[in-house]
C-alpha cells in the first residue's frame, strides 16, 4: 500500500516538473545609450509586451487550445514552421515575429502623434528598419 501510494506521488512529480519547466519572458525596461533612450516608445514596447505574453504567447507555450485571434496567429504560424514538435525557444522565435509586427505598427502611429518622439527618432536611428531592428533585440522574447 505504502509502496503504490510513493509511486504515484513520484509520477505525479514528475508530471508537475514536466509542466513547470516553461519559463515566463520578462518585460522590463531595456538599458539605451543616451542618444536611442525614447521613454515613451520603451515604456509602450514594455506594456504591450507584457499583455502580448500574457494574452497569447502563456497560452500557446504551455499548449493550451487557442482561445482567440492572438493565440491562433501564433500557434499557426508555430504549426507551420515545426508542426506539434514546437518547444519554447520556437515560441520564442515565432512570438519575435508576431509581436513586433504589432510593435512597429504603434511606434509609427506614436512618431506620427507625437513630435518630441519623431524627433528622438531621427536624432538616434537612420531609417525605421534600424529602429525596428534595434528594438526587436532589445526586446525579445528569449527564455534561454
Amino acid at each position: 500500500m505504502k509502496f503504490s501510494v510513493l509511486v504515484i506521488t513520484a509520477v505525479a512529480a514528475t508530471l508537475f516538473a514536466g509542466c513547470s519547466g516553461i519559463k515566463t519572458p520578462k518585460a522590463e525596461l531595456a538599458s539605451h545609450e543616451m542618444n536611442r533612450n525614447i521613454p515613451a516608445i520603451d515604456e509602450m514596447i514594455v506594456s504591450m509586451k507584457q499583455d502580448y505574453i500574457n494574452k497569447c504567447y502563456m497560452p500557446v507555450a504551455k499548449r493550451n487550445p487557442p482561445e482567440n485571434a492572438c493565440q491562433t496567429e501564433l500557434f499557426q504560424m508555430l504549426e507551420r514552421r515545426y508542426h506539434r514538435d514546437y518547444q519554447q525557444m520556437h515560441v520564442d522565435m515565432a512570438a519575435n515575429d508576431l509581436f513586433f509586427k504589432d510593435v512597429n505598427r504603434e511606434i509609427t502611429t506614436l512618431s506620427k502623434q507625437d513630435p518630441e518622439v519623431r524627433n528622438a527618432i531621427r536624432n538616434g536611428f537612420r531609417s525605421n528598419d534600424e529602429l525596428l531592428a534595434y528594438y526587436k533585440d532589445a526586446y525579445k522574447f528569449d527564455t534561454k
